[in-house]
C-alpha cells in the first residue's frame, strides 16, 4: 500500500525550538490536556529516556496542532549513538484538529526562518476512534543521533495525518503494516519506509487518560525489500528485518535482508 502522493509536502515545513506549554479552551480542558501530556511524557521517559527541554515546532502547524511537535530523545539503551525521533501530540485530547492552515508563507534568511504567516480556517475533523486518544498513535523513527532526515520524515507524517487525514493507524492495522516509497527527506535524498506497530524493546502502546495510544515506527527499507513485500506481505518483511538484526532501526544505506 503506497501513499507516495503525500511525499512532496514535507519540505515546506520548517522547525523551530520552543519551550513546552499546555493548551486548552477551558480550565478543565487545560487540566485534561496537561494530565494527558504528563502521562505520555512519563511513558516515553520510562521506555526511552528523558525528554529534551525544548520541543521542535512545525511552523506550518501553528494553531493547527496546539502544543504538538517533535522530540529527539537520546536512546543509549536501544543502541550506541541511537536516538528516538518522535511526534509528540498526535494523542492530545484536542486532536483530531478542527482547523487548517491556508496560504502559509515562510520567509527565510538562508537556513533560518525569519517570518511565517497564514490563515486558520475551520475544517471537518477526521473521525475519532472510540477509546483512543486523539489520532490514536504517535510515530517514531529510530536512527543514529544528530540526523536531520528523521525529522523531515516525521514532518511528512504530520502533514499527511494532520493536514490530509490519511489515517495511518487504520491503514497499518488494515494492511498489517504500510509501505511508502520515495519520500523526500532532504536535498536529493529519498527513502522507502515500512510503517508498523512498535515491537519490544522499542516503546509500545499504552493507555493514556484520554484513551489508547499506539506507537508506530517508520523504518527505512531498500528498494528490493519494498518489491519483496508486495509479493510476500509487510508482516513477513518485518519478520525478516527482526531475524536479520535490523529490527525497526533505520539505516538508509544498509544492505538488503531479502533476495
Amino acid at each position: 500500500m503506497s501513499i507516495r502522493k503525500f511525499a512532496s509536502s514535507l519540505m515546506a515545513a520548517t522547525l523551530s525550538f520552543v519551550g513546552t506549554i499546555a493548551f486548552g479552551e477551558t480550565d478543565q480542558g487545560e487540566k485534561q490536556w496537561q494530565v494527558n501530556y504528563d502521562a505520555r511524557q512519563k511513558h516515553f521517559e520510562k521506555t526511552v529516556g528523558p525528554l529534551p527541554s525544548d520541543i521542535l515546532k512545525m511552523l506550518n502547524m501553528t494553531g493547527v496542532w496546539p502544543g504538538g511537535g517533535l522530540y529527539v530523545i537520546p536512546a543509549p539503551r536501544l543502541g550506541q549513538n541511537l536516538s528516538v525521533y518522535t511526534t509528540f501530540g498526535f494523542t492530545n485530547p484536542d486532536m483530531p484538529t478542527t482547523v487548517q492552515m491556508a496560504n502559509f508563507d515562510l520567509k527565510a534568511d538562508g537556513d533560518r526562518a525569519t517570518k511565517a504567516g497564514g490563515t486558520l480556517t475551520k475544517k471537518q475533523p477526521a473521525p475519532k476512534r472510540p477509546g483512543f486518544a486523539g489520532y490514536g498513535y504517535e510515530i517514531i523513527v529510530v536512527a543514529q543521533s544528530n540526523q536531520q532526515w528523521p525529522l523531515n520524515l516525521l514532518q511528512w507524517a504530520a502533514n499527511a495525518e494532520i493536514g490530509n487525514d490519511v489515517g495511518l493507524l487504520g491503514r497499518v492495522e488494515k494492511y498489517d503494516g504500510l509501505t511508502v516509497e520515495q519520500i523526500q527527506v532532504g536535498q536529493g535524498q529519498m527513502v522507502n519506509v515500512l510503517i508498523a506497530k512498535a515491537q519490544a524493546p522499542l516503546p509500545t502502546g499504552t493507555s493514556l487518560p484520554a484513551g489508547r495510544m499506539e506507537i508506530l515506527v517508520a523504518t527505512t527499507i531498500t528498494a528490493q525489500e519494498m518489491k519483496w513485500s508486495q509479493s510476500n506481505g509487510r508482516a513477513a518483511l518485518l519478520k525478516k528485518l527482526q531475524e536479520s538484526g535490523v529490527g525497526q532501526v533505520s539505516v538508509p544505506d544498509r544492505q538488503t535482508v531479502v533476495q
